[in-house]
């Protein structure tokens, strides 16, 4: 993972996907997010989920955040410093609503975060959402969906694309 670039922003973001894996109860993904600090940021607060894309839900739904735990909690970060954070968000399979591809059950997931900070005494929020699947095919290629049909399994080659997060979410 490249550590964000350097932006006039107060706070940057990336997240670099470690692995999926499928058990008989949650889908699991294990993360390294990446946080870069344009300004000095006190109380910084993250929260995260990880839904299943579906046409049938609506985009608000699928890119909103909603009621999300937190993830991580750090007490700040100095101007043009950046700092790592690994953790894992779960999804009980029992939520995932499966996109049906002849007889396969395809799982498409969305990690969501929100990261809220003070800069100055100002609060600051910034919102990021991915969408994560299998790395089978070539660098800039669409990802692969995950088979829940299959039984328990771990993923080692799974990649992320950011989607753009409306001003709704």
């Amino acid at each position: 993972m490249v550590p964000p670039a350097p932006v006039a922003a107060p706070l940057a973001l990336d997240i670099s996907v470690v692995r999926m894996s499928a058990s008989l109860v949650h889908a699991t993904l294990s993360y390294r997010l990446s946080l870069a600090a344009g300004a000095s940021l006190s109380d910084i607060e993250v929260r995260g989920d990880m839904i299943s894309a579906h046409a049938s839900r609506p985009a608000e739904e699928q890119l909103g955040l909603g009621e999300a735990q937190v993830l991580h909690s750090l007490p700040g970060l100095t101007a043009g410093e950046t700092m790592e954070i690994g953790g894992e968000v779960r999804l009980p399979l029992a939520a995932i609503t499966p996109i049906r591809h002849g007889s396969a059950a395809l799982f498409v997931p969305l990690v969501r975060f929100e990261v809220t900070a003070r800069d100055a005494g100002r609060v600051i929020k910034l919102r990021a959402a991915f969408v994560v699947g299998l790395e089978e095919l070539a660098a800039g290629e669409r990802l692969q969906p995950f088979r829940l049909d299959v039984g328990p399994r771990v993923y080692p080659k799974v990649g992320r694309r950011e989607l753009t997060v409306p001003a709704f979410a």
